[in-house]
């Protein structure tokens, strides 16, 4: 195991809340200064730690990075704040926050019940608030008097306090409300992955390899060190010119293509198309958690396509006043620019026309359900400037292609007049047949 990996190990095993500091981990462990600070750092990235202004750096509890429901426990975690009062309403969710910057009966028209207020070290601004049916967060760090604590519990409000200033706060808390909205739309790895699954060791043998083939008829398996980190995958063409008696560590691709639970559900799709894999292991912290097929990404993909959406994506409202027609080797889409598409100049959007070429590109391609594409390469010829609202016709003709990568022309002409060219190749999977 690597130093950093060791010095990693000692952190995740540190209890909760315990404080953490170059100098002292350097000292407990004898190791360098340099290696104590980027073991901190890589730390922080795998949420093991946090790092609080005027507290330091200490250990973390470790919770899901995605949450369903934006409540006061998940906001007092995300600002590392400190339950001060109100314990009983920590399971409310938060639908609007405000800042207290006002007098106190300014600030009494703007609360309706269930809000959060944020506020500083005003006493008589929280009890207000508080009365008014409002949980209160007060920021820089400071405590409250025991009778505001006391009416909080009573009201079952929550009462939080946190280091961090009020725009720090504000910023957070949307950035939270942003993110919760999101997730609501968006698939993840964790929510169709497979958990706990079999696994070899380097120690183990082709004939162990065989043995778990006979029994659950899986050709491909996850590799882990005895600490439970991914360190390869071991499949049938690996053991297919090997001796029962090779470990598996000597036969095994080391360093395999991986996703963490947090990955999106498209990009894993597109991992597995341009390394052309079936299964991609899913770890935390390079830790195995679980495995994703191919399968399973695309019957969860074609799930969603199928239920009503909240919002169109911008590929569907650039395509929409455009009809399509079949041509040979290709595809021609003809409408109207939109006027969305415009910039600051008044002029039409290179990067928008570079999208509508590109989408076309990818339509003809996959337009006979056989593939799906991952765009490989995009080259630009040219992009004249146009005004919105003109009819163009789009161009997308398939020059070659092969099992698993096409190249494709695209051109835009407007009046008989070539407005822009461009060269794309795509890597290609053939698609899954949905029952």
């Amino acid at each position: 195991m690597k130093k950093n990996e060791i010095v990693l190990e000692y952190i995740k095993n540190l209890p909760e809340g315990t404080k953490i500091s170059v100098r002292g981990l350097a000292q407990a462990l004898h190791i360098s200064e340099g290696t104590a600070y980027k073991a901190i750092k890589d730390a922080e990235n795998l949420m093991l730690v946090t790092t609080i202004p005027r507290v330091g750096t200490i250990r973390r509890k470790q919770k899901d990075p995605f949450f369903d429901r934006l409540t006061y426990e998940v906001i007092t975690d995300v600002v590392e704040g400190t339950v001060l009062g109100g314990h009983g309403g920590m399971g409310m969710e938060l639908h609007k926050f405000l800042i207290g910057a006002m007098t106190i009966d300014e600030m009494v028209k703007y609360i309706t019940p269930g809000d959060l207020v944020i506020l500083g070290n005003r006493e008589d601004a929280q009890e207000a608030a508080l009365k008014a049916g409002a949980a209160v967060m007060i920021t820089g760090g400071f405590d409250t008097l025991p009778h505001i604590k006391e009416l909080a519990d009573k009201l079952s409000l929550p009462l939080i306090s946190t280091s961090y200033d009020t725009f720090t706060v504000a910023t957070l808390i949307n950035k939270a409300i942003n993110e919760s909205m999101t997730r609501k739309k968006i698939l993840y790895v964790s929510d169709v992955m497979t958990y706990n699954p079999i696994y070899m060791t380097p120690q183990q043998t082709v004939k162990d390899w065989k043995k778990l083939y006979t029994e659950t008829k899986h050709t491909r398996y996850p590799v882990v060190d005895s600490k439970g980190m991914l360190v390869g995958m071991v499949t049938s063409r690996d053991v297919a010119t090997a001796s029962d008696d090779d470990k598996i560590g000597s036969i095994m691709t080391p360093n395999p293509v991986f996703v963490t639970d947090t990955t999106t559900l498209s990009y894993a799709a597109h991992l597995m198309i341009w390394w052309n894999v079936e299964i991609l292991p899913v770890t935390r912290g390079r830790e195995l958690i679980g495995l994703i097929s191919r399968e399973d990404v695309i019957k969860a993909l074609h799930y969603t396509t199928k239920q009503p959406q909240i919002s169109e994506a911008i590929q569907d409202t650039i395509f929409k006043d455009f009809d399509m027609e079949k041509i040979e080797n290709g595809v021609k889409f003809k409408g109207k620019i939109p006027s969305m598409m415009i910039n600051q100049f008044g002029t039409v959007s290179s990067s928008a026309l570079m999208m509508l070429m590109c989408e076309s590109g990818i339509f003809a391609i996959t337009q006979n359900k056989r593939y799906d594409a991952v765009l490989d390469n995009f080259s630009i010829y040219f992009i004249k400037p146009m005004r919105t609202e003109e009819v163009i016709e789009v161009f997308a003709k398939i020059i070659e292609v092969s099992n698993n990568f096409s190249k494709l022309e695209i051109q835009i002409i407007h009046e008989k007049e070539e407005i822009a060219k461009a060269l794309m190749s795509v890597r290609l999977s053939k698609r899954i047949k949905m029952a």
